[in-house]
């Protein structure tokens, strides 16, 4: 991620200009960001966010439209469906380069029927465990997860917290059962309960409960220690180099959209990203916001299916 932010420092400042420089898309024209979540999650609170900044530089009104189900496929099929002319966005997160490789006849080629605009934030997941559990510090739930039968919970079969903590139990040499849920707020409650014992949280549901007691927070799974829980270690330095894992957010559009489209669009989302307002908004949330362009993230993306996939492999996981 540090690759990205820095490869995002240079090209976030030429394409604010080249936003302000590039003709606009044809006036009263619409565009529709299509957001294969229900509403009122962190990623549709973005979504919405950036459609409202991107509109006066593209020149057209940007409807944010709402499409979950079939695990974020009946969204992106719609997408794939669109013309490739730029006025269909898909927001997309790591369910995206998951999904296909979940399903025997896969509907959509995440890096081949789609071309990437543009990385626009993170946050990073964080293992947390209810109190019950003794562990205080990485080597000890280690030593506690060897010597019990436990479960860990995740915010879906297949998500980016589920195959994370398969890739955690590889390194950290232990075994839990999964227990998958459908969304975050059902995990966290049975979490809460003692039901489940561990979980790969997003970290923004979940610093309440720390500060509160009601959780205890392990380690993160970013690079560097996040300024809402700063004495928490990450993963690095609590022993267990290599273990990042996070939920991300970008943007993506049909394959064959126009290059120069294309770049109209990543310059008017690195414009939105950069408002103070948006990131004063949104940053209390546990964002990160990283603005890289297509290139990067296409890059990104193609890293992500790779690693996501070595977890499936491992956890033998299917789509519901």
């Amino acid at each position: 991620m540090n690759k990205l932010r820095r490869r995002a420092l240079g090209l976030g400042a030429s394409l604010v200009l080249a936003a302000c420089a590039a003709p606009a898309f044809a006036q009263g024209a619409s565009g529709r960001f299509v957001v294969p979540y229900a509403p009122g999650g962190t990623g549709d609170l973005l979504s919405r966010a950036v459609a409202e900044r991107i509109a006066a530089p593209l020149g057209r009104s940007v409807m944010v439209d709402n499409k979950p189900g079939g695990g974020t496929v009946i969204g992106t099929q719609l997408a794939a469906q669109a013309p490739a002319d730029g006025n269909t966005l898909l927001f997309v997160a790591a369910s995206f380069v998951i999904q296909p490789q979940l399903l025997a006849k896969p509907p959509y080629d995440a890096l081949q029927d789609f071309v990437p605009v543009a990385l626009m934030a993170s946050n990073p997941h964080v293992l947390v465990v209810h109190p019950s559990v003794p562990a205080r510090t990485l080597p000890e739930f280690l030593a506690w997860a060897r010597a019990n039968k436990a479960a860990f919970a995740s915010f879906g079969n297949g998500s980016s917290g589920h195959l994370g903590f398969e890739l955690f139990k590889k390194a950290g040499g232990f075994d839990m059962v999964h227990a998958a849920y459908k969304g975050s707020a059902p995990a966290t409650q049975d979490l809460l309960a003692g039901t489940v014992q561990a979980m790969f949280a997003d970290l923004p549901q979940v610093v309440s409960h720390v500060k509160a007691g009601k959780l205890r927070a392990i380690a993160v799974g970013s690079l560097r220690r996040d300024a809402a829980l700063p004495e928490v270690p990450t993963f690095a330095e609590a022993g267990l180099p290599g273990v990042q894992s996070q939920s991300w957010y970008g943007v993506v559009v049909k394959a064959g959209t126009p290059r120069e489209t294309v770049q109209k669009l990543q310059a008017a989302v690195a414009a939105a990203l950069a408002d103070p307002k948006l990131r004063q908004a949104l940053e209390p949330t546990g964002l990160e916001f990283i603005g890289s362009g297509s290139a990067a993230f296409g890059d990104f993306m193609k890293s992500e299916a790779a690693r996501y996939g070595e977890a499936i492999r491992i956890s033998g996981a299917k789509s519901d």
